[in-house]
């Protein structure tokens, strides 16, 4: 199924799109991480929501950081390669500290 706040960035042509494998290979990799993010972002707001008492500045958090994945996403559609590497970085970083100790 197709979620239309992911943009689809194969087949597309156009400034910015990778223009050989490698590149379509970081795209991948880094919407993947942003995907995984966005998900842990999803099921801990609907956790905190299901609380007796939600905490609602952790929702109001988690509702922000759930946006910036998607406004990445749509970002990402017409990243250089040098910002698709710093998006890598920044969402294996982020992918480090859910991951915890």
């Amino acid at each position: 199924m197709h979620d239309p706040d992911i943009p689809d960035h194969t087949g597309v042509a156009g400034p910015g799109t990778p223009d050989d494998a490698g590149d379509d290979d970081a795209y991948e990799g880094v919407t993947e991480k942003i995907k995984e993010i966005a998900a842990w972002y999803a099921e801990q707001i609907r956790v905190e929501r299901g609380r007796s008492a939600p905490d609602r500045q952790r929702i109001d958090q988690l509702v922000a950081g759930y946006g910036a994945c998607m406004e990445d996403l749509r970002r990402l559609r017409l990243a250089t390669a040098q910002e698709i590497d710093q998006a890598a970085a920044a969402y294996d970083a982020k992918l480090r500290d859910i991951a915890g100790p």
